[in-house]
Protein backbone atom coordinates (compact mmCIF):
# COMPACT_ATOMS: atom_id res chain seq x y z
CA UNK A 1 0.00 0.00 0.00
CA UNK A 2 2.75 2.70 0.81
CA UNK A 3 4.60 1.49 -2.58
CA UNK A 4 1.47 2.18 -4.49
CA UNK A 5 1.35 5.74 -2.56
CA UNK A 6 4.66 6.66 -3.20
CA UNK A 7 3.91 5.52 -6.97
CA UNK A 8 0.82 8.09 -7.02
CA UNK A 9 2.80 11.06 -5.93
CA UNK A 10 5.91 10.83 -7.88
CA UNK A 11 3.85 10.50 -10.84
CA UNK A 12 1.84 13.67 -9.55
CA UNK A 13 4.80 15.29 -8.92
CA UNK A 14 6.39 14.43 -12.60
CA UNK A 15 3.09 15.39 -14.45
CA UNK A 16 3.27 18.77 -12.69
CA UNK A 17 6.65 19.54 -13.66
CA UNK A 18 6.15 18.84 -17.23
CA UNK A 19 3.16 21.05 -17.23
CA UNK A 20 5.00 23.82 -16.02
CA UNK A 21 7.54 23.03 -18.70
CA UNK A 22 5.06 22.88 -21.63
CA UNK A 23 3.24 26.49 -20.54
CA UNK A 24 6.63 27.70 -20.57
CA UNK A 25 7.44 26.87 -23.86
CA UNK A 26 3.94 27.53 -25.52
CA UNK A 27 4.28 31.37 -25.90
CA UNK A 28 8.07 31.08 -27.96
CA UNK A 29 6.56 28.67 -29.98
CA UNK A 30 3.29 30.54 -30.66
CA UNK A 31 4.79 33.74 -32.62
CA UNK A 32 7.10 31.66 -34.76
CA UNK A 33 4.14 29.06 -35.85
CA UNK A 34 1.98 31.87 -36.81
CA UNK A 35 3.99 34.81 -38.49
CA UNK A 36 0.92 35.54 -40.57
CA UNK A 37 -1.17 36.03 -37.22
CA UNK A 38 0.92 37.76 -35.34
CA UNK A 39 0.09 41.53 -36.67
CA UNK A 40 -3.25 41.08 -35.64
CA UNK A 41 -2.49 40.13 -32.18
CA UNK A 42 0.33 42.01 -31.74
CA UNK A 43 -2.01 45.79 -30.77
CA UNK A 44 -3.84 43.23 -28.44
CA UNK A 45 -0.64 42.17 -26.14
CA UNK A 46 0.28 45.99 -26.38
CA UNK A 47 -3.02 47.30 -24.62
CA UNK A 48 -2.46 45.51 -21.83
CA UNK A 49 1.21 46.20 -21.33
CA UNK A 50 -0.09 50.05 -21.66
CA UNK A 51 -2.32 49.67 -18.09
CA UNK A 52 0.51 47.42 -16.54
CA UNK A 53 3.23 50.28 -17.21
CA UNK A 54 1.78 53.40 -16.63
CA UNK A 55 3.91 56.52 -16.54
CA UNK A 56 3.71 58.55 -13.30
CA UNK A 57 2.13 61.97 -14.40
CA UNK A 58 3.84 64.93 -13.63
CA UNK A 59 3.30 68.85 -13.78
CA UNK A 60 5.03 72.08 -14.50
CA UNK A 61 4.11 75.87 -14.12
CA UNK A 62 5.72 77.89 -15.94
CA UNK A 63 6.30 80.26 -19.62
CA UNK A 64 5.31 79.12 -23.11
CA UNK A 65 8.57 79.34 -24.92
CA UNK A 66 7.71 77.90 -28.26
CA UNK A 67 4.71 76.83 -29.44
CA UNK A 68 3.64 75.00 -33.03
CA UNK A 69 -0.22 74.11 -32.94
CA UNK A 70 0.02 72.95 -36.84
CA UNK A 71 2.48 69.94 -35.21
CA UNK A 72 0.66 69.73 -32.18
CA UNK A 73 3.96 70.59 -30.30
CA UNK A 74 5.45 73.10 -27.09
CA UNK A 75 8.12 74.15 -24.85
CA UNK A 76 7.64 75.38 -21.22
CA UNK A 77 9.92 77.06 -19.17
CA UNK A 78 9.88 75.87 -15.72
CA UNK A 79 11.96 77.22 -12.69
CA UNK A 80 14.30 74.49 -12.87
CA UNK A 81 13.76 73.10 -16.50
CA UNK A 82 12.59 73.62 -20.41
CA UNK A 83 10.01 70.66 -20.86
CA UNK A 84 9.50 70.14 -24.64
CA UNK A 85 6.02 68.35 -25.13
CA UNK A 86 3.53 67.23 -27.66
CA UNK A 87 -0.22 68.42 -27.08
CA UNK A 88 -2.64 64.99 -26.33
CA UNK A 89 -6.19 64.72 -27.82
CA UNK A 90 -8.16 67.09 -25.94
CA UNK A 91 -5.32 69.74 -26.11
CA UNK A 92 -6.02 72.40 -27.79
CA UNK A 93 -3.12 74.55 -28.68
CA UNK A 94 -4.37 77.39 -30.56
CA UNK A 95 -6.05 78.87 -27.61
CA UNK A 96 -2.48 80.18 -26.50
CA UNK A 97 0.56 82.08 -27.44
CA UNK A 98 4.44 82.47 -26.48
CA UNK A 99 4.79 84.41 -23.30
CA UNK A 100 1.37 82.89 -21.32
CA UNK A 101 2.19 81.23 -18.18
CA UNK A 102 0.38 77.76 -17.79
CA UNK A 103 -0.15 74.76 -16.07
CA UNK A 104 0.71 72.02 -17.68
CA UNK A 105 -0.05 68.36 -16.73
CA UNK A 106 1.97 65.53 -18.70
CA UNK A 107 3.49 61.96 -18.97
CA UNK A 108 5.86 60.35 -20.69
CA UNK A 109 6.25 64.05 -22.93
CA UNK A 110 2.51 64.03 -24.03
CA UNK A 111 0.67 66.90 -21.87
CA UNK A 112 -2.62 65.62 -21.17
CA UNK A 113 -4.28 69.23 -19.77
CA UNK A 114 -2.96 72.96 -20.06
CA UNK A 115 -4.22 75.64 -18.22
CA UNK A 116 -3.47 79.14 -17.89
CA UNK A 117 -2.35 80.93 -14.77
CA UNK A 118 -3.16 84.19 -13.72
CA UNK A 119 -0.77 86.27 -12.69
CA UNK A 120 -0.04 87.51 -9.00
CA UNK A 121 0.15 91.22 -9.93
CA UNK A 122 -3.47 91.48 -11.50
CA UNK A 123 -4.99 89.87 -8.36
CA UNK A 124 -2.86 93.34 -6.05
CA UNK A 125 -3.97 95.01 -8.19
CA UNK A 126 -8.17 95.11 -7.36
CA UNK A 127 -6.90 95.29 -3.80
CA UNK A 128 -5.28 98.72 -3.54
CA UNK A 129 -8.56 100.33 -5.72
CA UNK A 130 -10.76 99.06 -3.04
CA UNK A 131 -8.40 100.57 -0.51
CA UNK A 132 -8.51 103.94 -2.68
CA UNK A 133 -11.81 104.12 -3.01
CA UNK A 134 -12.72 103.60 1.07
CA UNK A 135 -14.12 107.18 1.98
CA UNK A 136 -11.92 109.35 4.11
CA UNK A 137 -12.99 109.45 7.62
CA UNK A 138 -13.99 113.50 8.39
CA UNK A 139 -12.01 115.43 10.27
CA UNK A 140 -13.67 116.94 14.02
CA UNK A 141 -15.14 120.75 13.36
CA UNK A 142 -12.89 123.42 14.64
CA UNK A 143 -14.51 125.84 17.02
Amino acid sequence: MKKLLSLIVAVAFALSFAAVVVAAEKPAAAPAAAPAAAPAAAPEKAAPAKKAVKAKSKQVTGTIESLDAAAGTFSVKGKKETVSLKAGEKVKLADFAVGEKVLVKYAEGTASSVKKVAEKKKKAAPKAEKKEMAPAPAAPAAK
